[in-house]
């Protein structure tokens, strides 16, 4: 498959896609989109690995979502460490992981995510492997933590920071993935105004963060770099080549 576009985040094993994710899967091949999916938890992460060796067009990272580090154990928390680490030549990245204060409200469950994120960020750090990073009401502390302590790549998904905070990143060499919500959503052309093209990836977050309230998937990822070109002012296959060499670049495909 000729790759055009890459969605650097995207959830396709939920279940709300078991009655046509090989149709949508093999449309996006047609189409020349291969799909990064991100999981969270024990039991999506091993339905990722299942699903990658269905599809060729399908990647994977293997995490452990902010508010699910608050409600495992240590031994499991350690456990899933160790899993993602056996199973490094199976990935290209390390996600979804972060911080989430939008849910997260009290402080020992914050900081349980904090030092789980820390070690999460250590271990990409020994793997080599990019972090594709959710921090929701949490981008100060998320962002200080991966200007500290992150030595691979940053992928920042859906973010809602404001433009400061935005500046930060860009001057960390961080990256930022933009979804189909970019249509509808004046916070996230903003967003797109603000930030250089060099450091812009797509996203769908699927099934969140679609152009409509309807349900999001990859095969939405060119509207996506059309909206992009568009707010930037580029011709829209000169936006899709750099989009696709800024995806290539942080996840070494």
């Amino acid at each position: 498959m000729e790759i055009k576009y890459i969605d650097a985040h995207a959830h396709l094993n939920e279940g709300i896609f078991d009655k046509d994710r090989e149709k949508i899967l093999k449309e996006c091949r047609e189409k020349g989109i291969l799909v990064i999916n991100c999981s969270g938890e024990p039991k999506s992460n091993r339905r990722s690995l299942e699903l990658a060796k269905k599809f060729n067009n399908l990647k994977i990272c293997l995490g452990l979502y902010p508010i699910q580090t608050t409600e495992l154990s240590d031994k499991e928390f350690w456990n899933e460490i160790k899993f993602i680490e056996e199973n490094v030549n199976k990935i290209v990245g390390i996600g979804e992981v972060g911080l989430d204060y939008y849910w997260v409200k009290e402080e020992e469950k914050r900081l349980k995510e904090i030092q789980a994120f820390k070690e999460i960020i250590w271990l990409a750090n020994k793997l080599k492997l990019p972090l594709n990073v959710h921090s929701r009401a949490a981008e100060a502390e998320t962002i200080a933590m991966l200007s500290k302590n992150a030595h691979a790549p940053v992928l920042l998904h859906s973010f809602g920071g404001d433009i400061e905070f935005t500046k930060h990143a860009v001057k960390e060499g961080f990256y930022f993935s933009i979804a189909p919500i970019v249509i509808r959503s004046n916070r996230h052309k903003r967003l797109v105004e603000a930030l250089p093209i060099d450091k812009i990836l797509t996203e769908t977050d699927s099934p969140y963060l679609g152009p409509t309230q309807e349900r999001n998937d990859p095969r939405n990822i060119p509207l996506v770099v059309e909206e992009i070109a568009k707010i930037k002012k580029i011709d829209v296959e000169v936006c899709r080549k750099q989009i696709l060499e800024n995806a290539k670049k942080v996840f070494d495909i």
